[in-house]
């Protein structure tokens, strides 16, 4: 097993995904993207990743779909997911991502050290 962290950004703006890997290069992190719901669970069933940064607002699958996918399947529902999204969040989504059982949420834009911070908090909760 590689000791690299492995991130799947879904986003279906590549910009994102791009400056997604900008700001987590390092050499033990691998950032991969993809840009539909469809496409990042295919991905996540070939090769689940150690983290998913999951955007909400997407065309034909939006992220709670990409969500309730994961969270249905055995071997996806155990993958840590940051939601990543323009949206500002409302009171409402709060009480609905804790019920849901999403271990992040950011707002884009976002701070280069909030994602980083985000995903320590997440991968180091994984692996206690």
């Amino acid at each position: 097993m590689s000791s690299k962290t492995r991130i799947l950004c879904i986003d279906d703006e590549p910009g994102v995904v791009e400056l997604v890997s900008l700001i987590l290069r390092a050499p033990n992190v691998e950032v991969e993207g993809a840009n539909s719901g469809a496409a990042a669970l295919e991905i996540m069933r070939q090769s689940p990743p150690d983290v998913v940064l999951l955007d909400i607002m997407m065309p034909e699958m939006d992220g709670w779909a990409v969500y309730k996918e994961m969270q249905s399947d055995e071997h996806l529902k155990a993958i840590p997911v940051i939601i990543v999204t323009a949206r500002n969040s409302s009171f409402e989504e709060i009480i609905a991502r804790e019920r849901a059982g999403v271990s992040d949420y950011l707002t884009k834009p976002f701070l280069p050290n909030d994602l980083r911070k985000s995903l320590a908090q997440v991968l180091g909760a994984t692996k206690q």
